[in-house]
């Protein structure tokens, strides 16, 4: 692992013209840009297309299409009728984004050894970070976490699917499980997908932030993306560091931007599912890259959760997965970054 102060960096867009492979796209080759906005924030795609297609309306399609399966704000959303069912044993048709999220987040939790938890949502609405936006907690008694407790551990809750059908069981009908951690991430992968599917080779999805790179930027060299500075009230163009990939996702979580004071404690929305309690460390930011966005997205939560010593020890295990972490070691508020041993080949000023 490397450890390093941090210099912070200011540049205009995510695409910057910075970057290592050369010569390899055709000088016709053309790149189009589409916006807009989905899961509460916003959506940039940049991608390579010799038909010339505008693909934002199958694009928008796909989005809304993850929304109405994954989305806790939609009343109606699949994952808001599994939440909201008032058994314990929920049948439902196959939903194929949502069976595709359980599987990835089962396999995280796992290897975390719970510390990952999709079923965290409970203690997130009532620490005041859900959809429910409750008031600020502090002094919280030990019976009230004893409460939460029995609505927490993706090992109470299962899902089997035969055919077109799933049943979902949960250990407590109070129980709900939320893929905000890893949908975005997930959302990023299908958009380069479909990319992919059409053609569409040389592209950038980014969603809030989380993104995947394909092939190359229209500056003929790897894609280039900066990691956010970790401060509060930071500009969304000032970066800690600037990243070169291709054929790589890229996800940030951190707890600088959504917190509170209440009486004299500080509260992240990272909950730790084995305490009950909201995560308040050194570290502030954890970036984590990986073969798709849905790995990096999954990752990053988890090593927010985990804390420094303790998430770089994961990543360490982890194959073609590499992170950088951003913390205040001396919590004297100068900031510092320390990286797995195959970041930092990933750092736009190495190539």
């Amino acid at each position: 692992m490397k450890s390093l102060k941090i210099i912070y960096i200011f540049i205009l867009s995510i695409a910057t013209i910075l970057g290592c492979r050369q010569n390899a796209l055709n000088n016709k080759t053309e790149f189009f840009s589409i916006k807009g906005e989905t899961m509460g924030t916003y959506y940039s795609i940049k991608y390579s297309d010799d038909h010339k297609r505008n693909l934002k309306p199958q694009i928008d399609s796909i989005l809304f299409d993850i929304n109405q399966s994954l989305s806790t704000y939609i009343p109606d959303s699949y994952i808001s009728r599994i939440n909201s069912a008032p058994d314990i044993i929920v049948n439902m048709s196959a939903d194929q984004h949502f069976i595709n999220n359980y599987t990835v987040a089962k396999k995280v939790f796992e290897n975390t050894n719970g510390l990952y938890d999709p079923t965290v949502g409970a203690m997130t609405n009532y620490y005041g970070f859900g959809k429910d936006r409750r008031v600020m907690r502090e002094n919280i008694p030990s019976n009230t976490l004893d409460s939460l407790n029995t609505l927490v551990g993706m090992n109470r809750f299962h899902l089997q699917t035969l055919a077109n059908a799933s049943q979902i069981s949960k250990a407590h009908v109070n129980m709900q499980i939320d893929f905000s951690s890893i949908a975005k991430g997930y959302a990023v992968d299908e958009i380069s997908n479909y990319l992919l599917s059409n053609g569409c080779n040389n592209h950038l999805v980014d969603i809030g932030g989380d993104g995947l790179a394909k092939g190359l930027s229209p500056s003929n060299k790897d894609w280039t993306i900066g990691i956010n500075n970790p401060v509060e009230n930071s500009s969304i163009n000032e970066f800690a560091l600037v990243i070169s990939i291709s054929d790589k996702g890229l996800a940030t979580s951190g707890n600088y931007r959504n917190f509170y004071i209440a009486g004299e404690k500080k509260y992240g929305h990272t909950i730790n599912p084995k305490s009950g309690l909201p995560e308040i460390t050194t570290l502030l930011s954890t970036s984590v890259i990986a073969d798709n966005c849905m790995i990096s997205d999954a990752y990053a939560t988890a090593c927010m959760v985990m804390g420094l010593a303790q998430s770089q020890d994961l990543i360490a295990k982890l194959p073609g997965v590499e992170a950088c972490w951003i913390h205040d070691a001396d919590q004297d508020g100068e900031l510092d970054m320390t990286m797995s041993d195959g970041f930092e080949v990933f750092l736009a000023t190495q190539h």
